[in-house]
């Protein structure tokens, strides 16, 4: 069967519905994994599966392909990817599958594969599995199915952890899987829940579910000064990457919560390690070295950070993206239940808003995270390649970080300023996010970026998939 190689990304496997994927490649794909898994003698594995239109068809037939193997099979239905994860040590159970597109729009999906407790598949264990599934080098058996509701189990899990937060909290998933659990959990943890956009609609009516655009942030930050509540927050489509509101409707990017969770974490464990992905600001870097810990920059994407974070035995792990890691308190994988229940369980102990504590942080004027389309897997590579060369040119040797703490582009450091350019290992863009410490400094690095993308015919600036490209703009 010929399958477009495409779809093998960096750390999971993510297409388009119709296109790239369908119920026959899916069940291929299941086969390849149960048969990856024999080779490592993982029996088993708990499958769940985010609210797409495309997942529950999908989810039946990736099951299909591993049962066919042999593998044993927990089938836990629509659950979120933290469930997922969560569910493994439940079950104790190695493998796992969420059926996911994550923060992408409807017409994508893909997959997420375990390797082991808390583990996801990195490069060379993705490209091995393509290897197993283009030669057809199948196990062939017969897998027992169970079908689990974990929800309970899980929640009480958290509960346990958790309770008497007494904060009032709007909740804003776009229509995803978020909104079937997410409410219930926090008004059982004596929060006072705004529902925003809970049901569960897997065609999106108001576009991709993503927490780092800003259409997505402005919109909680009306209902947060409608309502008076002390936070919001928003999640992608599969609920492991949360996105932030202040009492005062102020965006939050990420890299701020990275900041607030590291020091947090620091204040129990002084000198330990925080790891946290090349696109943080540098307010990320201040914060850690002030509270006495010690920085570790890497590679975006949740696999790459997962993995290296439980190497350098970190406390604390996250990314611009919204994936964070509690791995001093918590399982070590990104759970977006987790981490709302983290933030809140903070604010209620400080006894203070969200807007006061993160006033006395460094202070930088950072974009969003921006997404520029650009399809093709080798133009993007050489596109980047290219970049890269011309930002060498242009900076000095040691203002420029090309090597493994980026991985998939460059960073960029000098005088006051900061910027980040790569291209996303499983979806076709760019990702770009710069800063400054002053508004002139701010806005010649907007004008340098833009005029310095410009160059490039490759990229498209019209793709749907493009995300906060405003940012980029002279009246931004």
């Amino acid at each position: 069967m010929k399958i477009n190689s495409y779809i093998f990304r960096g750390y999971d496997i993510r297409g388009v519905v119709d296109k790239d994927l369908n119920e026959d490649i899916v069940e291929q794909i299941g086969k390849g994994y149960g048969s990856f898994l024999l080779k490592r003698e993982i029996k088993d594995v708990v499958v769940g599966r985010d609210c797409r239109l495309s997942s529950k068809p999908y989810s039946r037939a990736i099951i299909r392909g591993i049962l066919s193997t042999g593998v044993n099979v927990i089938d836990i239905g629509l659950a979120l990817a933290g469930t997922t994860y969560w569910a493994q040590y439940h079950y104790k159970v190695k493998g796992c599958v969420s059926v996911s597109g994550s923060h992408n729009p409807t017409e994508y999906n893909g997959f997420k594969l375990g390797t082991g407790f808390s583990k996801t598949m990195v490069s060379k264990e993705i490209q091995e599995l393509r290897s197993i599934i283009e030669k057809e080098d199948f196990s062939v058996g017969r897998g027992e199915l169970k079908e689990e509701d974990i929800k309970e189990a899980y929640f009480e899990e958290l509960l346990n952890r958790f309770s008497s937060l007494g904060l009032k909290v709007v909740i804003d998933p776009g229509f995803s899987t978020a909104g079937a659990f997410v409410p219930e959990l926090l008004e059982r943890a004596g929060c006072e829940v705004v529902r925003e956009n809970c049901d569960i609609d897997g065609s999106f009516p108001l576009g991709a579910p993503d927490p780092t655009e800003k259409k997505v942030a402005q919109r909680l930050s009306k209902r947060i000064l409608e309502t008076g509540a002390d936070i919001g927050i928003s999640y992608d489509s599969d609920g492991d990457r949360i996105g932030v509101v202040d009492d005062k409707g102020g965006i939050l990017w990420n890299d701020v919560l990275v900041g607030l969770f590291a020091i947090n974490a620091l204040e129990k464990s002084p000198g330990g390690k925080i790891v946290f992905n090349a696109l943080c600001s540098n307010l990320v870097n201040d914060l850690i070295k002030e509270k006495g810990g010690v920085p570790v920059m890497w590679q975006t994407g949740h696999s790459f950070i997962k993995e290296k974070a439980q190497k350098e035995k970190a406390l604390f792990a996250g990314e611009l993206s919204g994936h964070f890691y509690f791995l001093d308190k918590f399982f070590p994988h990104d759970d977006g239940c987790y981490s709302s229940l983290e933030l809140l369980n903070y604010l209620a102990k400080k006894k203070k808003n969200l807007s006061e504590i993160i006033k006395s942080f460094p202070k930088y004027i950072s974009s969003p995270e921006i997404k520029i389309g650009c399809e093709d897997d080798e133009i993007k590579l050489k596109l980047m390649s290219d970049i890269g060369e011309a930002l060498k040119k242009e900076f000095n040797k040691d203002e420029v970080i090309a090597d493994e703490r980026v991985g998939d582009g460059v960073r960029v450091e000098y005088k006051d300023r900061m910027f980040v350019i790569r291209y996303s290992q499983n979806a076709p863009y760019l990702t770009i996010k710069f800063e400054a410490k002053t508004r002139e400094s701010y806005a010649f690095l907007r004008d340098y970026i833009r005029e310095l993308l410009s160059r490039y015919e490759e990229l498209d600036w019209d793709s749907k998939i493009n995300v906060n490209i405003d940012a980029l703009s002279s009246s931004s």
